[in-house]
């Protein structure tokens, strides 16, 4: 919890902002490390579940919800700050907005092909930037369709 910055109880908001927060600040750019990176997320993911809760969370029976993650998902051959604006350019035909922290993250929902949150994390790679992308979606969802609809679509930005 201290690497995280939290202390006693705290909401899973609380968490995912924490998370997010220690990740910048130990990311290499900012002069930190891979093995710092590694830490930040067994720590942040320790702390999930619903344990941590301090208020109840009801759901209906037949809600479950579903996650997968494609690490890494694909390649923009720009630098992060116009492969985050790609996706941002992407987003306006895809889903709406929910979250940024330009040029690294972006969290989107889509309403097609199924109601699902995005996160999408861009790391730079040589000269490029490499897209990771986690869903979570109460329905099961195929991540490589989530994929291949957000590639097509950049795809199609690239063509006059």
């Amino acid at each position: 919890m201290r690497l995280l910055g939290l202390e006693g109880e705290f909401q899973p908001l609380d968490l995912r902002r924490a998370r997010r927060r220690a990740l910048i600040a130990n990311h290499p750019d900012h002069g930190g490390s891979r093995e710092a990176l590694a830490d930040v997320e067994r720590a942040a993911h320790l702390l999930e579940g619903p344990h941590r809760v301090t208020t109840p969370v009801t759901r209906e029976p037949a809600t479950r919800v579903r996650r997968g993650t494609d690490r890494p998902s694909f390649t923009v051959n720009v630098l992060p700050v116009e492969a985050f604006e790609i996706l941002l350019l992407a987003a306006s035909e895809l889903a709406d907005v929910c979250d940024d922290d330009p040029p690294y993250r972006l969290e989107v929902r889509m309403n097609d092909p199924v109601d699902t949150w995005v996160t999408f994390e861009i790391v730079p790679d040589a000269g490029s930037s490499t897209v990771s992308i986690a869903v979570e979606s109460a329905i099961g969802v195929d991540i490589e369709v989530i994929r291949d609809v957000w590639i097509a679509t950049i795809n199609g930005l690239q063509t006059p």
